[in-house]
């Protein structure tokens, strides 16, 4: 798991959960099971109405692949296979691609739009037409991956909703009984849980996911792209030193991409 992922969870639970006990709260009055299930129940159960079991699976797998897997675009790597890819055309024809495609280096999901695009070139599809069908590719690709960022941008916004039916059920239970006073005050801050569980994972869990997921979509979507470029000067004919100097201008999206980008500049 990224740290920066680690360092969040902790800041952003540890500051309410202190700010709450500095004020004397009982850390217990915060957890109970009947909140809990309306919102948390109710929100997924309006998100599969929403989206449906495929759409929900297929988010909770990209989330997880964002934050646990080290599974990250390495620009270092593809520029420089691109840069082999290039200097084995210039000296032995494309055909030397057809070698090129069961290379272990490029083995991994990541690299299946490159692969698509060295079938493209071996078939001597012009650069426009390489272009034209890989971007289709990535453009297939962008609406399926926002579509499972809107599975939780949905449960986000469905989440304070649900609370606010939380409290009201809660707030309808103690109007219905109000011989106890002390009982009567207990039972409504217990109302109100409902409205801090809304509240809390929308904004420290749901939208927060989605913005890491936005994130990391937008890193692959440059990594696509970087790919149909390096393909499509391949086809032209381009020295692998043109090649890895225009793709390098994509550095600046990366983690050091400030760093790489100069030291190509330098080299």
């Amino acid at each position: 798991m990224d740290i920066s992922t680690i360092i969040g969870v902790v800041v952003a639970f540890g500051s309410i959960i202190g700010g709450y006990l500095l004020e004397h709260g009982v850390l217990s009055s915060l957890f109970l099971l009947s909140p809990f299930l309306i919102v948390f129940g109710g929100t997924w159960g309006a998100t599969i109405l929403s989206f449906g079991f495929g759409e929900i699976l297929a988010a909770l797998k990209f989330f997880v692949g964002t934050v646990f897997t080290k599974h990250s675009p390495n620009p270092e790597k593809l520029i420089q296979k691109m840069r082999e890819m290039a200097d084995a055309c210039r000296k032995e024809g494309l055909l030397k691609l057809q070698t090129m495609l069961d290379d272990s280096d490029i083995s991994d999901d990541s690299f299946l739009p490159l692969k698509e695009g060295m079938i493209l070139t071996l078939d001597m599809k012009p650069a426009e037409e390489i272009a034209s069908t890989m971007t289709a590719d990535l453009d297939t690709y962008m609406v399926k991956k926002n579509m499972e960022i809107e599975v939780f941008m949905a449960a986000g916004g469905f989440s304070p909703t649900l609370g606010i039916i939380g409290t009201v059920m809660g707030l309808i239970q103690v109007l219905s009984n109000m011989t106890d006073a002390a009982a009567l005050m207990a039972s409504i801050a217990v109302a109100f849980l409902a409205t801090l569980y809304g509240i809390l994972f929308a904004n420290l869990l749901y939208f927060p996911m989605a913005n890491r997921m936005k994130a990391d979509l937008k890193r692959q979507k440059v990594y696509r792209e970087m790919m149909i470029e390096g393909m499509c000067l391949i086809a032209s004919g381009k020295s692998a030193r043109d090649v890895e100097n225009q793709l390098s201008l994509y550095y600046h999206v990366f983690k050091n991409g400030q760093k790489k980008y100069k030291e190509g500049i330098n080299n």
